[in-house]
Formats: C-alpha cells, sequence, structure tokens
C-alpha cells in the first residue's frame, strides 16, 4: 500500500452551505449598492429643493418622497407617518430626521425587491448615518 493523501470527502450539504453563504455575501454587497445609491439620490433630491426656501423640514422630506417614489401628496404623508413611527416615536419621541426617512424609504425598497426573501442584511443605520448628514 502506497502513502498518498488520504481520501477527504466533504459532509453532505458542505457544498450548498458554501454557496449559500456567497449568496448572503452577494446579496449583502448588492444591498449595500441599493443603500448608499439611495442615499446618495435622496440627499442629491433634497439639495435640489432650492425652489422651496421657506418649506419646514416635513415639507422638504415629503417633497423628496414624491419626487423619489412618484406618490402624491397622500402617499407621501402616509410614508412619513409610517418613517415616524418607526424612528421617531420609539424608543424616545424626537423630531423625525432626514436620516429616518431615508432610512425608510431604503429598507421598504430593498424589501419590495423580489430577491429579498429573508430581509435586509446591510447595516442600514451605519450607511445612512455615514451618508446622509444629521443635520438634514
Amino acid at each position: 500500500m502506497g502513502v498518498g493523501k488520504p481520501k477527504h470527502r466533504t459532509a453532505p450539504g458542505t457544498w450548498l452551505d458554501g454557496m449559500l453563504r456567497r449568496f448572503n455575501i452577494l446579496a449583502a454587497l448588492r444591498e449595500n449598492q441599493h443603500l448608499k445609491r439611495t442615499c446618495r439620490e435622496c440627499l442629491q433630491l433634497y439639495r435640489g429643493l432650492g425652489e422651496h426656501p421657506n418649506a419646514t423640514a416635513r415639507e422638504r422630506y415629503a417633497l423628496v418622497i414624491k419626487r423619489r417614489t412618484g406618490v402624491d401628496a397622500n402617499g407621501a404623508d402616509a410614508i412619513l407617518q409610517r418613517a415616524e413611527e418607526s424612528f421617531a416615536t420609539w424608543p424616545n419621541e424626537r423630531p423625525l430626521t432626514f436620516r429616518d426617512v431615508v432610512h425608510y424609504l431604503a429598507v421598504t425598497e430593498c424589501l419590495s425587491d423580489d430577491k429579498s426573501q429573508i430581509g435586509v442584511r446591510a447595516d442600514v443605520t451605519m450607511l445612512v448615518a455615514k451618508l446622509i448628514p444629521a443635520n438634514l
């Protein structure tokens, strides 16, 4: 008997597990790209609101939502309300911020994507905080 490499067999499912892990990494990278694009586009829309210098913060947020999604005023108000409920009333009540609105839009867009079956894997809070100024 010759001395050679022992035959190494992988446990059943190992290949599939590796493929699923790679798929999750690719999905997370795709989500990160989508989130970054959403942040950049929303910020560009916000900064393009120069024709509304006297608008309140909430009115500016609604304008960004309308321009980004194509919804009417009622749709924008509904999105603002859901963003407020998601971020500005729990755990401590505070004013709604543009970061909250962008965060809400980014997550709902990711979740509405047919490829998202298990939720959002990316660190949305970190990405939004990194790309959207806190003072908006």
